[in-house]
């Protein structure tokens, strides 16, 4: 039995490797580093908590899937009758636009790191990132994937273990750092940074798309060990930042690297870019993919690749011209804001559901309130993007304690509708 447990779980590891590789982008790097640079290991703390509130996110998508048999559309469908489709046109519409917005930066952060090792022209290296990405993409073989994204993903391990073993910090101060919960004067946005490259929409998208058809057991398994590492890579590269006086560019960073560490810091540094930023490159079309099929129904396998290389093009034209499009993704952070705590809220609400899930897959009140905690994060994190975003349209800065206000009360409604679910069953 335990040959046979063995190569099943390596295979859900390698499945869900998809889920690390998607939020280890080029946005994770340079947060990462910014914090380490400017607050050493004092936000190291955020780190863990975005690993532990992703793995339990994840769980409890696949688990809906797993246990329903239905995919996270298909399900919002069946218990929300005719307001589900509204709901599930913002949420796969946000995602999608998300998607198509942020993948000029997934494939610049490739071409960068391509560019600290090849001397070779942008234009070159995008055109050549972007053909292999859509070849991929266009192949639809998921188990490719699953090995493509594993291979990145230990690149980008190999590469951030060996800059963050040249800090000086001791191990004890590591561990002491990881326990000790304190955001630094300054520091809030870069903290809800950290837990929100971790904790991405379209990850709770993939991660329904792909847990189809696997067990319980395997799916935690899998899904454990492979955002386990992803928040080691992430922490790494905190770690890595350390040794930076500053973060102004990813040029600058392989210098510094290449003075502290030799040659093969700066060489390093540019594979660990390369491998995050390809690897989104590629899981952020894909993620379009999955939408347009679990939430929005499609069956066309040729207008779901479509969808998917429309994402990769978007990113191909405004990679091109190097140039990001910035009134779309300050919309998009807005968006991005409100559908982060939507969808945390519908899963909370759609696994308490007795009509839906079976008393054996429902959640303890324990792994409930580890949920509300969670939800809190998120719509903090979702609140400060859309405020952000406020500022950046308006120019008027907003009032502070309007975040914490809205944050509780959307937190307790999310929680009484929960309990008021679970009790009435009864």
């Amino acid at each position: 039995m335990m040959k046979a447990k063995a190569p099943a779980t390596l295979g859900s590891v390698i499945v869900w490797s998809v889920i690390s590789a998607a939020f280890i982008g080029p946005g994770t790097i340079t947060t990462a580093l910014s914090a380490g640079a400017n607050h050493q290991l004092d936000l190291l703390w955020a780190v863990v908590f975005a690993t532990l509130a992703c793995i339990v996110l994840q769980e409890v998508s696949a688990r809906l899937v797993i246990d329903t048999g239905l995919t996270l559309g298909e399900a919002i469908q069946q218990r929300l009758g005719r307001a589900a489709s509204g709901i599930k046109w913002i949420t796969g519409g946000s995602v999608v636009l998300g998607c198509a917005a942020y993948e000029a930066g997934n494939i610049l952060g490739a071409i960068s790191g391509l560019e600290l090792m090849l001397p070779a022209s942008r234009a070159l290296l995008t055109i050549v990132v972007v053909l292999l990405a859509g070849a991929i993409l266009w192949s639809s073989v998921r188990s490719l994937m699953g090995w493509l994204m594993t291979g990145l993903v230990a690149l980008m391990g190999i590469a951030f273990l060996f800059l963050s073993s040249k800090t000086p910090h001791p191990v004890g101060d590591i561990v002491h750092a990881v326990g000790q919960v304190r955001v630094p004067p300054g520091a809030e946005l870069l903290a809800l940074g950290l837990v929100g490259t971790t904790i991405v929409p379209y990850n709770i998208f993939l991660g329904s798309g792909i847990s189809k058809g696997q067990t319980l057991a395997l799916m935690r398994a899998g899904l454990s060990v492979s955002v386990v590492i992803g928040g080691a890579i992430t922490g790494w590269i905190l770690l890595a930042g350390t040794l930076l006086p500053g973060f102004d560019s990813f040029q600058l960073v392989a210098e510094v690297f290449r003075e502290r560490v030799g040659t093969w810091g700066a060489i390093l540094f540019g594979l660990g870019l390369f491998a995050a930023g390809f690897s989104s490159a590629i899981t952020s079309p894909f993620a379009a993919q999955v939408v347009a099929e679990t939430v929005f129904g499609w069956r066309n396998r040729y207008a779901v690749k479509a969808l998917g290389l429309f994402v990769l093009a978007t990113g191909f034209v405004f990679g091109l011209s190097g140039r990001a499009p910035i009134p779309i993704i300050v919309v998009v952070q807005a968006l991005n804001g409100l559908l982060l705590p939507l969808l945390t809220g519908l899963l909370i609400f759609l696994i308490n559901d007795p009509r839906l899930v079976s008393r054996s897959a429902q959640p303890s009140w324990g792994y409930n309130l580890i949920l509300l905690i969670v939800m809190m994060a998120v719509t903090r994190i979702g609140l400060t993007g859309i405020l952000k975003s406020w500022q950046a349209v308006t120019g008027v800065a907003p009032v502070e304690w309007i975040n914490g206000l809205v944050t509780g009360l959307v937190t307790a409604a999310v929680a009484a509708l929960s309990i008021r679910k679970r009790l009435t069953s009864r």
